[in-house]
């Protein structure tokens, strides 16, 4: 069955639900189905450049990820005549902000179905007025939307407890990534050479773009604190985003950059992993990274905030453990533990190695979500 399918998601840059959303259209488009992607401004090129030919990309300047009622409308009234145009068969919607425009524009051009995946919930640890506004939105887009997806159980249940949707909506669907690229990934010693990494130092890693919620500020006053007794340790901070410059001036000024190094962006973070002795995902808000397994597929112990789904992967004193976020002192404590005593760094090092990543396969992933579409057009 060829279908028409439209996604639309808020910004197209390097990050888990863009590259989720990336995975899904390529294998669409592969199979035949004629494939739009609606995104805002914020486009990144490369990651743009991936996607299959076959797909037509319609930019909407107005769709950013702030509120801002005037352009919200404007971009609503954009995506309504988009889909009016081409009347699709599926609307998939990604992220909170194109999430609630993109349900709306399609519910008003009487499209036949609308899913959209929660990659992250919007409601989660922010302050009490924006929490009840946007259950107040997600409870009322819950009636118009035929599909949820959820990245983990985690996500599928903390939208259950808050009254968003029924049981039947929803369907799990992990994040995927190619496993054996991250298992077969060997230490590269060109890389701590361009970085002045001393080859007996330990790493420290955290892959993640700089923005707020990824909560780089915290870690470096964690890190700071640990230099005070620990020599030869290194924080490795792979990605980037509009607080990279803001954060590395920060390092500058706390005489930490011989400590604290900042790659940019990287295609092969595979490569970082395989060097790294722990790794780090400290986060506010997130669904469940692919990053998580990605370490984890990597054979290293891992150190994460508490939060929904994390613990389908991440088990304490077998392959990492699992810190309050808002208590540093755990992840201090953590991090000084595994730094000290090497046997229990061996042991989970070990426990990562031989758990099971099979379920976030690449190749699983679209095909599921393609049998959601077929299931739901029948």
């Amino acid at each position: 069955m060829k279908k028409k399918i439209v996604h639309i998601i808020t910004r197209f840059i390097n990050g888990g639900a863009e590259e989720n959303t990336l995975i899904t259209c390529n294998y669409s488009a592969k199979k035949g189905d004629k494939v739009y992607l609606v995104t805002g401004k914020e486009i990144d090129k490369e990651i743009i450049s991936k996607l299959n030919s076959k797909i037509k990309v319609i930019k909407i300047n107005n769709l950013i990820r702030e509120i801002d009622f005037i352009k919200d409308l404007k971009a609503m009234y954009k995506i309504f005549k988009f889909l009016k145009f081409i009347n699709p068969d599926i609307v998939h919607t990604h992220e909170s902000k194109a999430g609630a425009i993109g349900r709306l524009a399609a519910f008003f051009s009487k499209t036949k179905i609308i899913i959209h995946t929660v990659h992250i919930l919007p409601f989660l640890n922010v302050n009490f007025l924006k929490k009840v506004f946007y259950i107040f939105i997600e409870r009322s887009l819950s009636k118009i939307t035929n599909k949820y997806i959820c990245v983990s159980q985690g996500m599928l249940k903390e939208s259950l407890k808050y009254n968003v949707g029924f049981k039947k909506q929803y369907q799990i669907v992990h994040s995927g990534f190619n496993i054996k690229k991250f298992k077969n990934a060997i230490k590269n010693l060109k890389i701590l050479k361009k970085n002045n990494i001393n080859r007996k130092a330990k790493i420290i890693l955290m892959l993640g773009a700089f923005e707020e919620r990824k909560r780089h500020v915290q870690l470096i006053k964690v890190f700071l604190r640990l230099t005070k007794i620990h020599n030869n340790i290194v924080l490795l901070l792979v990605g980037s985003g509009k607080l990279f410059h803001k954060i590395k001036k920060n390092v500058n000024e706390l005489r930490l950059s011989k400590k604290i190094l900042f790659t940019g962006f990287k295609n092969d973070p595979e490569n970082y992993i395989a060097l790294s002795d722990i790794c780090l995902m400290y986060s506010i808000r997130e669904g469940l990274p692919r990053v998580v397994p990605q370490y984890i597929s990597g054979g290293k112990p891992v150190i994460t905030s508490d939060l929904p789904g994390i613990n389908e992967i991440i088990k304490n004193n077998v392959n990492g453990y699992i810190v309050d976020m808002f208590k540093p002192n755990e992840l201090y404590s953590k991090l000084n533990l595994l730094l000290l005593d090497s046997k229990i760094l061996k042991k989970l090092s070990l426990g990562a190695k031989k758990t099971n990543t099979s379920k976030w396969s690449i190749d699983q992933m679209p095909i599921k979500i393609d049998q959601i579409y077929c299931k739901l057009l029948k």
